[in-house]
C-alpha cells in the first residue's frame, strides 16, 4: 500500500474513527476508539463478541476505516480485511487497552484479570488500500 502524504499524522491525531462493515448489501458505521499509531499496518480494535459488527464481519470480512483529514473538506479511506484475535492475545491487548483509557482502575478488585471471559474480541484489520476523499464526492 502506497504511504499518503499525511495520512499517518492524522491517524495519530484521531483519538475516534469510523468503522464501516456491510452485509446484505447495506452499510453500518460506528463510531471506535482508536489508539493506534501506523495506518499501514494491522489496526485493532478491542470490543464485545455479541455486536452487529462483530456479525457483520463474520459474514463479510472488508472494513473501511475513515477518519479526518488536516486538509479542509477531506477525509482518509482505508479498506481492509478484519478477522478475530485469538483468545490469548485478546486477555492481554483487552487489560492493557482499558488501563490505558481508565489508569486508576489498576487496583480495583472488581477487575477481571484472570479466566476465560468468551464475550471479548479483539478485531483486527489488516489495510490493503487507502485514499482521500472529498466530503464534495460523497
Amino acid at each position: 500500500m502506497n504511504e499518503i502524504e499525511g495520512m499517518k499524522e492524522d491517524f495519530r491525531k484521531a483519538r475516534v474513527v469510523y468503522m464501516t462493515t456491510f452485509r446484505d448489501g447495506e452499510e453500518h458505521s460506528r463510531q471506535m476508539t482508536n489508539f493506534n499509531e501506523d495506518p499501514y499496518r494491522m489496526i485493532w480494535f478491542p470490543t464485545h463478541r455479541d455486536t452487529r459488527k462483530v456479525e457483520d464481519i463474520k459474514e463479510n470480512p472488508r472494513v473501511l476505516i475513515t477518519f479526518p483529514s488536516s486538509k479542509e473538506g477531506f477525509y482518509y479511506e482505508i479498506e481492509g480485511r478484519a478477522e478475530f484475535e485469538s483468545e490469548e492475545v485478546t486477555r492481554g491487548k483487552w487489560e492493557w487497552w482499558y488501563l490505558y483509557w481508565r489508569p486508576t482502575q489498576k487496583r480495583r478488585f472488581w477487575f477481571p484479570r484472570e479466566g476465560q471471559h468468551p464475550e471479548r474480541v479483539i478485531i483486527n484489520v489488516h489495510p490493503v488500500k487507502a485514499g482521500m476523499v472529498s466530503k464534495d464526492d460523497v
